[in-house]
């Protein structure tokens, strides 16, 4: 029994130590294609180091391969959305989810050696990512979210599969907690909406001045609402209300005389916020 024991112990050693030469031979591999410009190559070597990081190279090693694999991911991403209408984001849907991936990876395993390496990268990767999610929330944007239907719930779903990574990386961004939050809200998923629109509201604050969004309008309306009308949280009703309220006099004095239909639009949206405002000062809550 005790030899049985000592010969599987054995041979499981050998197995890690055969698994952890390979990875780093494919490490090595990985480095000699970049500098030779193989750039597919390299993914592929990359990749093999990556799918076996139980076993480990070194840290250091770790990371330098997961920053190779989004850098060169992100640079093939941005060469695909070059044009962000809508079939093309579809068409590249798997792509998509990968990059992010693994450019969260990437920050997950960062060090000083590899941080450098990808700053660009996430900050290509979200610039993307931000104008990909526009045209799908402006999409969502057209439906009436009390009525989700077959179209509404694609678009939804494919916001938060290939997109919702992206808050692991990019939690300073307002526009992408808006439409993932919009997105999370025609789902259903109240809950989780409202998690990614008051992290959107917050950071919209945090940063100051900023540009107008039909999206971060919509924030406030449903956010105001599912505070007054459903959780009765009168504090967190009244204050969104009344920066929502603020907000969309912005949008007002942004028109001009010739767009009276969208003044008058935005003119009942401010008068809903301050009508909760009023109902909760009458309330004394």
């Amino acid at each position: 029994m005790k030899k049985t024991t000592s010969a599987i112990l054995t041979l499981f050693l050998l197995f890690q130590f055969a698994l952890s030469f390979a990875q780093t031979a494919n490490f090595e591999k990985g480095l000699e294609a970049i500098e030779a410009n193989r750039l597919h190559e390299a993914m592929i070597c990359f990749t093999k180091v990556v799918e076996g990081e139980k076993y480990e190279v070194s840290g250091k090693d770790l990371s330098i391969a997961y920053a190779y694999l989004a850098m060169m991911r992100t640079a093939y991403l941005k060469k695909d959305l070059e044009d962000s209408d809508f079939n093309n984001i579809i068409t590249k849907q798997g792509h998509i989810q990968t990059t992010i991936h693994e450019m969260v990876r990437a920050v997950q395993f960062q060090t000083n050696s590899s941080k450098s390496m990808i700053t660009g990268p996430k900050e290509t990767l979200i610039e993307l990512s931000t104008s990909a999610l526009q045209v799908i929330g402006d999409s969502l944007l057209t439906y009436d979210e009390t009525q989700p239907n077959s179209t509404t719930t694609y678009l939804a779903n494919f916001a938060i599969g290939q997109f919702g990574e992206l808050e692991n990386i990019a939690v300073d961004n307002w526009q992408i907690h808006d439409i993932l939050g919009l997105a999370h809200y025609y789902l259903g998923d109240k809950n989780k909406a409202m998690a990614e629109f008051d992290q959107g509201r917050a950071q919209f604050s945090a940063l100051g001045d900023q540009p107008t969004s039909q999206l971060h309008l919509k924030n406030y309306i449903l956010s105001g609402q599912y505070y007054f009308t459903e959780e009765t949280k009168s504090k967190e009703a009244y204050k969104v209300s009344k920066d929502g309220s603020a907000y969309t006099s912005i949008l007002i004095n942004g028109l001009g005389d010739d767009q009276m239909k969208e003044i008058l639009r935005l003119n009942k949206i401010e008068n809903r916020f301050r009508q909760y405002m009023s109902r909760i000062d009458d309330s004394g809550k």
